[in-house]
């Protein structure tokens, strides 16, 4: 896992969102170092953090992925909200919502589906 950690934090180094995947098979001891990554310079890393903390599962970093819904690129936004939907926790719902209203089609449906798989679980 130090290796990995290592490699995502030099900035140098080509494709590094590819040791945010391999942070991801070490599931919650990742954690903590996924969730700083989520504001990486690099979108790609951010992308790839949002969606491993999502299919890791650990609900401790809502709040960090409520942050990464007002990323300015896209795809960030768009696994930010798809994350949001696998935790389940209802304290994503307002800001899912608020993206809803003013986010593209592509972030608004990865949000409308959060928001219902979330509200299915209430």
């Amino acid at each position: 896992m130090d290796e990995n950690i290592r490699k995502l934090k030099e900035k140098g180094t080509p494709d590094r969102w590819r040791y945010a995947v391999a942070l991801e098979k070490m599931g919650k001891p990742a954690v903590e170092y996924l969730t700083h990554a989520l504001t990486d310079e690099d979108k790609w890393v951010r992308y790839v953090a949002a969606d491993a903390l999502g299919n890791i599962g650990d609900q401790c970093c809502v709040d960090s992925l409520i942050v990464a819904l007002k990323d300015i690129d896209q795809d960030v936004r768009f696994a930010a909200a798809e994350a949001l939907g696998k935790l389940g926790d209802v304290r994503a719902l307002n800001a899912l919502n608020e993206t809803c209203k003013g986010d593209n089609c592509y972030v608004k449906i990865a949000a409308e589906d959060a928001i219902t798989t979330i509200s299915k679980q209430k």
